[in-house]
């Protein structure tokens, strides 16, 4: 199973538009000396208004006190925007080296029967209709696309018993 972070062709098609640059505006955000001092601001309030963006239809309270407590540490927040620093650097992100780089490793498709899942309230990943569709021709024979009415991009915490339920589905029929 897949969820909420299409494959890498698919975003790579989304990546440019309007919507999706709108919402992926942290990506920049984190590649800022500043960054770490606003994003522990605030007992890391950023991080929590970034969750109810995403999903938001979802109270985060739960989820919250797990990742203030892992990202209090500075070397862990540290650690945690790195990803970002790395994977999108501004004199990187989206030449052709960096396209190729990626697209080596993250842009076969799936040869395997895969489930993706994503909410239709997510308001990190602007995953359109079409999107969904392309996903299918990024995934194996048997594969299934679904787009969740009524949750955000963590689906699987806002409706748990619903997404195992869907999961365990898909798997008893491969």
């Amino acid at each position: 199973m897949i969820g909420s972070v299409p494959h890498f062709r698919v975003f790579g098609a989304i990546a440019s538009r309007y919507p999706q640059l709108k919402r992926s505006f942290y990506f920049w955000l984190f590649q800022m000396d500043i960054a770490e001092r606003w994003v522990a601001a605030n007992d890391l309030a950023f991080l929590e208004q970034l969750w109810r963006d995403w999903s938001p239809g979802h109270e985060p309270a739960a989820e919250m006190a797990h990742v203030k407590a892992c990202l209090r540490d500075p070397a862990h927040l540290h650690a945690a925007l790195g990803y970002y620093r790395d994977f999108f650097a501004p004199q990187r992100f989206g030449t052709p080296a960096w396209a190729d780089e990626h697209a080596a490793v993250l842009g076969r498709p799936v040869p395997q029967p895969t489930l993706y899942l994503h909410g239709n309230d997510d308001g990190c990943i602007a995953l359109d209709a079409a999107a969904a569709e392309a996903m299918l021709g990024q995934l194996g024979p048997g594969s299934e696309v679904d787009r969740i009415d009524g949750v955000g991009h963590f689906f699987w915490v806002e409706r748990p018993d619903a997404i195992n339920d869907r999961v365990l589905r898909f798997l008893q029929t491969h």
